[in-house]
């Protein structure tokens, strides 16, 4: 369901005949249990971003189902954070994350600008709810953080079979991508 989609309703009345106070409370429960699931839909899980003084809350630039077969690729807000040279960035992920297999892809700059390979780092479920990306050397600057979380699905070639990595591992494939890029400070 794409974000901002309404969610279908069901509306339950509970009718007794019983007036003692444990029915009234057990119906008063019931109601307020289903108001609550009915308080609109929630969205794809947003992840926050320190840098150089500064927050942001991001929102995947594409969110699927955990199949991967249902995808969400709006155009979300671009987010850039200021940073320096060595300076590090903290990204708080949220539990429907952390407690699923994620990995973050960082890519800094070295002291002229250019950019260095990606480093990246994978989390099995429940490992961490945070991640410090830091550059590699205290003259490089970090580019761009990009926090994946990983489906239920494997990326697969024409005739359907799994594509292997060096190891020999099946290549899972992406439900949810969280970009931010970073603007040097001097």
């Amino acid at each position: 369901m794409a974000r901002g989609d309404a969610r279908s309703r069901t509306i339950v009345t509970v009718r007794t005949a019983v007036t003692s106070s444990r029915a009234r409370i057990v119906a008063v429960s019931g109601a307020a249990a289903l108001a609550l699931a009915g308080c609109g839909e929630v969205g794809p899980p947003d992840m926050t971003v320190y840098s150089d003084g500064e927050t942001v809350t991001v929102e995947p630039s594409t969110y699927c189902d955990v199949h991967v077969t249902e995808c969400d690729s709006g155009e979300p807000d671009e987010h850039t954070l200021p940073t320096r040279p060595g300076e590090p960035a903290q990204i708080s992920v949220p539990g429907e994350v952390a407690e699923t297999p994620w990995l973050v892809n960082v890519q800094a700059a070295d002291a002229d600008g250019t950019p260095l390979p990606i480093e990246q780092e994978f989390f099995s479920p429940g490992e961490s709810y945070a991640f410090t990306a830091e550059p590699p050397s205290p003259e490089a600057t970090l580019l761009v953080v990009e926090v994946q979380q990983l489906g239920a699905a494997y990326a697969a070639d024409q005739a359907g079979e799994p594509i292997l990595d060096e190891q020999g591992a099946m290549q899972a494939v992406a439900r949810g991508i969280w970009p931010i890029t970073f603007e040097p400070r001097d």
